[in-house]
């Protein structure tokens, strides 16, 4: 079929269509997900060698098919041609393909680094549609080119990309006719393309986290994660990462719309639609917003436009407008709206989903030196969540699912903010859809990490339109709280000694932060002032380094005196910042998860295997030696593996309660780090596979709307009452002294006002006049508020730190009650005090709704377990560990047996 008689059929299509009075729409859209093929296009490092750096050592058996690194190489020559996913990446499909092991599997990282040398293709058929080819105009549009690629169509290059967060759109109209047409997609290796750049300086750009001798990190407009992190493995990906399709398009569509809040009160919101238009010829259209669900009174107006681009403003009104509140402070209301433009023929809409609400971050000079604080609506919002990364290291297979289930976890936690880190992507819309649906608000970094990067024209063009493209994405979303610039770079300029370390002269130290400067105090905050007036821009993450006093007294701090620091947990009740961005401590992952990832006889802390799952360093030293100043050293790895999940749930659970007690002072804390890219040793509380840590049920009970916390001092014990609520909380205050081994025993009660989103000291009480003669090694407070008759908030207090509590030996009963619903429901009971009771389920995938928790003695606890599976065993598969046998064991056994 020729592209002359696909344009008449067109035609009398459109003409048959308007005689029925239904337009056609203005934009026909063919997705290109299907029939790809890959091929590797050169033989650099013929898969023959291991890694640079790799230990030799430490490369064992490889799974099936791949025996060896040559191997790979000489079965993967560039005549071959396998099956590809679009979208996707290079490493998935020769994964699919069975020519590489699981790259996350036992130590399979360190013999892959020969698929980020290579260069790689992609292609496929173009099919024949007369719906798109039809149309005036046709464009080839790529969601995501991961990265550097040329796009040829017939084997001539229509495309070149250079950019992995860039949309790429090329009008191929007149290549394509209707008959048989060949795309293809040719990636360079990211590492060679971006040496010429690094080569014409001459000095080296800091580039943390590069795990490679010449890094090349800051010149490839790239996830930064990709090149390796203290939490991640090494995969320098390439491939066609994001949908690709074809649009047709004839008359005029609508490339984009700006809803625009101008006001919001209780009697009404007033907003406007700024709605980029672009015509393929002049004509005369009809422009429309509506409520599909009737929400609202609809407008419209009547235009000439085009050829070419153009715009039109529409004001429109909500009345009795309900507000988007964050998580914990009310309903997340959203109204759908459409956008429409229409002439005799065709239409094209938008339709998106507006939250109305004001968020405003406060900075201004205070009693206390600067506040870093959010505003909702008016209130003075604490921020509660954590930060996060890509949930995989190959995002494209990221599915709904995960991103769901990541989001559940974030409102059950109680969260209600989390920062998108500047090493990762700007995530998918969904991401951002269900951040709305679910009131977290977002904290997005543009992304640039730990490192100084090039400045010259073309690179600071490309971060023009990524940054632009992406403000436009993302603006229209209610979550959408603040931008910031990068993460870490000014601290690590100021405090890391980069320019000493890489022998920078001053007129290089000058010439480098010039170009930080461009890009981060001018032309970022210039894009956020344009596209997205209004909305808070913040430089860089942390302002200040955590090293300095002047941290706490200003801005966001990432206080790592803890952990980097070797500093005790108990130094974040005293080092209070004004918002806390990132601060963290590590632990391992869920015995399941480890079992995917390993044999058996990797199964021991400093394994191969495990080394290559641990990628900080001095990570197993700095875990060991913080549970050994509380704790002492287990007698085996998976006693290491519950205990270091303990230590880390502790030590944030210190920091969210000291944080959240300093209100008004701190008004934020994001802990390091929510997820996981794979699975691995790292600060998240939800591994690799969701499966919550200790800390992720932790920081739910910390973050609840109404916390009751208690600090001891010396001889005084001092109760807060912390609320997020809108209204003050009345009841009664029981203060119970707790016998590990006998129970409860006496108490005071007294009447308390917790005030409305605010911390309030309730009480300060000596210690003895509590306790008597009562060991205090032995003994613990129960504190809880009655309201009501009911108990709305509760929390268990020791009077001795870890390594000094004298913990009895618990039996734990156990009663299945039944399931109901998707899940199963327990009670738990123990004979004397037990302590971060970590509750298992063998041989079934699911999750208990709370886990790691204390149970006083003789008092049942309901719990249960969530699943799809059918259990008719489960007594039999009930497991339960505590933190008093491990230390029993500990105890009995010495540790010399090289179990760990």
């Amino acid at each position: 079929m020729t592209r002359a008689s696909v344009s008449l059929l067109n035609a009398a299509s459109l003409i048959l269509s308007a005689a029925c009075g239904e337009p056609r729409p203005a934009v026909t859209s063919l997705d290109l997900s299907q029939g790809w093929e890959l091929r590797r296009i050169t033989l650099r490092s013929a898969g023959s060698e291991p890694a640079a750096g790799a230990d030799q050592d430490s490369l064992l058996g490889a799974d099936p098919p791949a025996a060896s690194l040559s191997a790979i190489g000489a079965e993967l020559d560039t005549t071959r041609w396998l099956p590809a996913t679009v979208p996707g990446t290079v490493h998935t499909d020769l994964l699919a393909a069975g020519v590489i092991p699981d790259p996350f599997h036992r130590d399979h990282e360190l013999r892959l680094r020969w698929i980020e040398g290579e260069d790689w293709s992609y292609r496929t058929r173009l099919p024949v549609n007369p719906d798109v080819l039809g149309q005036e105009r046709v464009e080839l549009v790529f969601d995501g080119l991961d990265t550097y690629a040329e796009v040829l169509i017939d084997g001539e290059p229509v495309l070149q990309a250079d950019n992995m967060f860039r949309t790429w759109r090329v009008d191929v109209g007149d290549r394509l006719d209707g008959g048989d047409h060949r795309l293809e997609v040719r990636f360079s290796s990211p590492i060679v393309a971006a040496q010429p750049s690094r080569d014409a300086l001459p000095y080296v750009l800091p580039a943390g986290n590069d795990r490679s001798d010449r890094p090349t990190r800051p010149f490839t407009r790239k996830a930064a994660y990709h090149y390796g992190w203290d939490w991640g493995p090494r995969f320098v990906t390439s491939g066609i990462w994001r949908p690709v399709r074809l649009e047709g398009w004839s008359g005029t569509r609508i490339r984009d719309v700006h809803w625009v809040q101008r006001s919001l009160s209780d009697e009404a919101a007033q907003l406007a639609a700024v709605v980029k238009l672009e015509s393929t010829r002049a004509e005369q259209v009809r422009v429309r917003i509506f409520s599909p669900d009737e929400e609202f009174p609809g407008v419209s107006r009547s235009v000439r436009v085009g050829p070419g681009a153009s715009q039109v403003e529409l004001d429109f009104s909500i009345p009795s407008p309900e507000r988007w509140w964050p998580n914990g402070l009310g309903e997340p209301h959203l109204y759908s709206v459409t956008a429409e433009v229409r002439d005799a023929r065709r239409a094209d809409l938008r339709t998106a989903r507006l939250g109305l609400r004001t968020v405003e971050v406060i900075t201004q000079p205070d009693s206390m030196g600067e506040s870093f604080f959010v505003r909702v609506n008016g209130v003075p919002a604490f921020m509660r969540g954590a930060n996060y990364v890509p949930l995989d290291h190959f995002t494209p297979r990221v599915g709904d699912r995960r991103y769901r289930q990541l989001f559940q976890a974030a409102r059950e936690g109680h969260m209600n903010m989390l920062r998108v880190w500047g090493g990762g992507i700007y995530e998918d819309d969904l991401f951002y859809d269900l951040a709305d649906e679910h009131g977290i608000l977002i904290w997005q970094d543009f992304m640039f990490a730990n490192g100084m990067y090039p400045w010259d024209d073309a690179f600071v063009g490309s971060v023009r339109e990524e940054a632009a493209a992406n403000v436009r994405r993302l603006r229209n979303h209610p979550s959408l709280a603040l931008w910031c610039g990068n993460n870490e770079i000014e601290d690590g300029w100021m405090n890391w000694g980069w320019q000493t370390q890489l022998g920078y002269s001053p007129a290089d130290s000058a010439e480098v932060w010039g170009g930080y400067q461009r890009i981060f105090r001018s032309l970022l905050p210039e894009v956020v002032d344009s596209l997205d007036p209004g909305r808070f821009y913040w430089p860089s993450s942390p302002s200040i380094g955590w090293g300095h006093e002047e941290s706490l007294e200003r801005g966001d701090s990432h206080y790592w005196g803890v952990w980097w620091g070797g500093e005790p947990f108990e130094v974040y009740a005293e080092k209070l910042p004004r918002f806390a961005s990132e601060y963290g401590f590590q632990s391992y992952p869920a015995l399941e998860t480890i079992e995917a990832f390993t044999r058996p006889e990797d199964r021991r802390l400093r394994s191969p295997v495990m080394d290559v799952h641990q990628k900080h360093p001095e990570g197993v030293e700095t875990i060991l030696d913080y549970m050994r100043r509380d704790y002492g050293e287990p007698v085996d790895f998976e006693d290491f593996v519950y205990l270091s999940q303990v230590v880390q749930a502790e030590g944030v659970r210190i920091a969210l309660e000291a944080h959240r007690r300093a209100m008004p002072r701190t008004m934020g804390t994001l802990y390091w780090q929510l997820n996981d890219t794979w699975p691995v040793a790292s600060w998240s509380s939800l591994d690799y596979y969701g499966r919550w840590k200790a800390l992720h049920h932790a920081a739910r009970r910390a973050f609840r709307p109404l916390l009751l916390s208690a600090v001891v001092t010396g001889d005084t014990v001092r109760v807060y009452g912390v609320s997020d609520r809108l209204e003050p909380t009345s009841g009664r205050l029981e203060i119970v002294p707790v016998d590990f081994q006998e129970g409860e025993r006496g108490g005071l009660g007294l009447p308390v006002t917790v005030a409305a989103n605010a911390s309030t000291l309730l009480s300060s009480i000596a210690r003895g006049e509590l306790l008597g003669n009562a060991d205090p090694r032995r003994t613990a407070l129960s504190i809880r508020l009655v309201s009501d008759g009911v108990v709305v908030a509760e929390n268990l207090v020791y009077l001795a730190g870890p390594a000094d509590l004298s913990l009895p030996r618990p039996t734990l009963r156990f009663h299945a009650l039944g399931r109901s619903g998707g899940a199963y429901r327990l009670e738990v009971v123990s004979n004397v005090l037990a302590r971060a009771v970590r509750l298992r389920m063998r041989g079934v995938e699911g999750r208990f709704e709370d886990n790691d928790f204390d149970l006083l003695p003789g008092k049942p606890r309901l719990v249960s377990f969530i699943t799809d599976e059918s259990i008719s065993d489960v007594g039999e598969r009930l497991e339960a560990t505590t933190l008093a046998e491990v230390l029993l064991r500990a105890e009995s056994q010495a540790a010399t047996s090289g179990a760990l």
